[in-house]
């Protein structure tokens, strides 16, 4: 009998391609793709880009620096011809120019630049700082004025400037420069406006107002003259030419035929403004209630007295 030949198993495995050998894999000195130049050109833009930046924040710190150092000897024009309150035109425009790209933290480096220099906070003031005497950190003001003006004011805060109206100029324009820094701020934000409490005005801007003052409508101003006469007409109004303008006013004393008397409450209209000062349903009386009321307490004593009669009962 002849045996049965075993079967071979089968793997249950699945079976992959065999790998390449190391020394047929490609080497690396291929050349680089186009993916990998793009990507260098972007980083190299973003790294100009960011210099960029740099460059102009530095630039615009360069541009502050010297513009503090030209407002330092501010005014160009002395008194007396310019002051604080109307300074030069020329003075006025070139501060104005120089603080665009100026935060708050640079305008108060400013004004601390010109007080060490002796000057007043203020740029456009041509007047030393105020110096104050004696010891002490406060100060008080207006204790001569009313009570709204009266503050306490730091020492230092005080000696800032030359008075309390280049304090107030100055912080007008405090208030209209931005916290942001200028090469955070957008084209238009750079370029803002700034105004002075005491704008100087020019040659064209006085003409301006002279123009706009003037009245043209001929007809508007005859109305007005003639609701104007027709009001003075009712007030009884003679015009100025009469008796330098007075008006003819009699006064007429009034004649009172009866007897003068005090004013005075009647009883209901008392014991309704006394209803608080009831006291468990008792109200105190005043002036002639209290009369009234002790006068019938008296005659009330007087008729029990009458119906009592003499006591007689002691006669024989």
């Amino acid at each position: 009998m002849a045996m049965a030949t075993p079967q071979q198993i089968k793997s249950i495995l699945k079976k992959y391609p065999s790998q390449p050998s190391s020394s047929t894999q490609p080497s690396n000195t291929t050349p680089p793709s186009s993916e990998s130049k793009t990507f260098e050109e972007r980083t190299r833009e973003i790294a100009l880009y960011h210099a960029q930046l740099i460059q102009q924040r530095k630039d615009i710190e360069l541009e502050i620096l010297l513009s503090t150092e030209t407002l330092i000897d501010y005014p160009l024009s002395q008194p007396p011809h310019y002051t604080a309150s109307s300074p030069s035109p020329s003075d006025a425009s070139t501060f104005k120019n120089l603080l665009t790209p100026f935060t708050t933290s640079d305008y108060d480096a400013l004004i601390e630049e010109r007080n060490i220099n002796e000057h007043c906070g203020y740029t456009l003031c041509p007047n030393e700082r105020l110096r104050e005497r004696g010891g002490g950190t406060y100060r008080l003001l207006g204790m001569n004025g009313k009570a709204k003006d009266f503050r306490v004011v730091r020492k230092e805060e005080l000696e800032k400037w030359c008075s309390e109206g280049c304090a107030r100029r100055a912080l007008y324009v405090k208030v209209q420069l931005s916290e942001t820094p200028a090469w955070e701020r957008g084209a238009s934000a750079v370029g803002s406006r700034i105004d002075l409490l005491d704008e100087p005005m020019s040659v064209g801007d006085t003409v301006m107002e002279g123009i706009e003052s003037l009245d043209l409508d001929g007809e508007g101003s005859e109305r007005r003259g003639r609701e104007e006469r027709d009001l003075a007409l009712e007030r009884g109004d003679r015009g100025m030419g009469a008796k330098g303008g007075l008006v003819d006013v009699k006064v007429l004393e009034r004649d009172v035929e009866r007897k003068v008397e005090p004013p005075s409450l009647g009883e209901e209209e008392l014991s309704g403004k006394l209803e608080h000062l009831a006291l468990e349903g008792y109200t105190s009386k005043f002036g002639d209630q209290r009369k009234k009321l002790l006068d019938s307490e008296r005659d009330m004593d007087g008729d029990e007295m009458d119906e009592d009669g003499a006591d007689t009962d002691w006669k024989l």
